[in-house]
């Protein structure tokens, strides 16, 4: 029989651990708060697309959970590094899982957590570790891979909401003139021709950047995830970009062409 999660402590314990990065000023202090809205935001998109896909109120609790946890790491990554961008050395889901499963944080966040059942604790740990990956890998169960499969795309719709209300000066350190006079390298251009995500390791330029998150879009296999998306708007406020090179802009039709289609 499954545990009853109680929703209100569990983000209540959630809300506590922002408060600790609430509190940070500057560049910093902005960078913990764009988080922790993503973290809710993600949140409830998971809680949306388990619920879109029918999941019982165990499955869909379980899955609003990792939307609220996927991100831990990003606030000590945003305090020593000043960056989100991740490296050989860290990567925020890698550490995120590290932290909460080898070290023990997640039994501050789910005070019953001895209750949870040994395949839902690796279902958790799973689904966090891997969220960020460019692909899942082959020795997932069809559980793990339906978990997985939720945040990461819950991650995305919010990438773009993210995006939008930061502004690229914000997330990119350059307006849209600045970006707009960069050119696109061939692996992301690439991308976009094979439908799929991009390389976030082969950014080279400015462009480079932009143009990554707008290939999220390949990674919505859910309708669901597609349709909000589409829905809510954020996503396509994301093309009003106009490269200064003809040749340049030639090239961004031609991947958008293909976005499109």
């Amino acid at each position: 029989m499954s545990i009853i999660f109680n929703k209100k402590q569990i983000k209540k314990n959630c809300e506590d651990f922002f408060a600790l990065y609430n509190m940070t000023t500057g560049d910093i202090g902005a960078m913990c708060k764009r988080k922790i809205t993503h973290s809710r935001e993600v949140a409830k998109n998971s809680l949306y697309l388990a619920k879109e896909l029918k999941l019982n109120e165990y499955d869909a609790t379980l899955a609003w959970i990792i939307g609220y946890l996927h991100d831990f790491a990003r606030f000590g990554q945003a305090i020593v590094t000043r960056t989100f961008k991740d490296s050989d050395r860290y990567n925020h889901a890698h550490m995120g899982a590290k932290l909460l499963f080898r070290r023990g944080m997640i039994e501050d966040i789910i005070l019953n957590y001895d209750e949870v059942a040994n395949e839902d604790k690796i279902v958790m740990r799973k689904a966090i570790y891997h969220h960020s990956d460019l692909v899942l890998p082959d020795n997932l169960t069809e559980r793990e891979i339906l978990f997985c499969d939720i945040i990461r795309e819950a991650d995305k719709i919010d990438i773009f909401r993210a995006i939008t209300k930061a502004g690229y000066k914000e997330m990119y350190g350059a307006d849209k003139a600045e970006i707009a006079k960069t050119d696109i390298s061939p692996e992301i251009e690439m991308a976009f021709y094979n439908h799929t995500t991009a390389d976030y390791k082969k950014r080279k330029t400015l462009a480079d950047f932009l143009l990554a998150h707008q290939a999220l879009f390949f990674g919505l296999d859910l309708p669901a995830a597609r349709q909000k998306v589409l829905k809510d708007g954020y996503f396509n406020k994301m093309f009003d970009i106009k490269f200064s090179n003809p040749e340049t802009e030639e090239k961004y039709q031609r991947m958008k062409k293909c976005l499109n289609e």
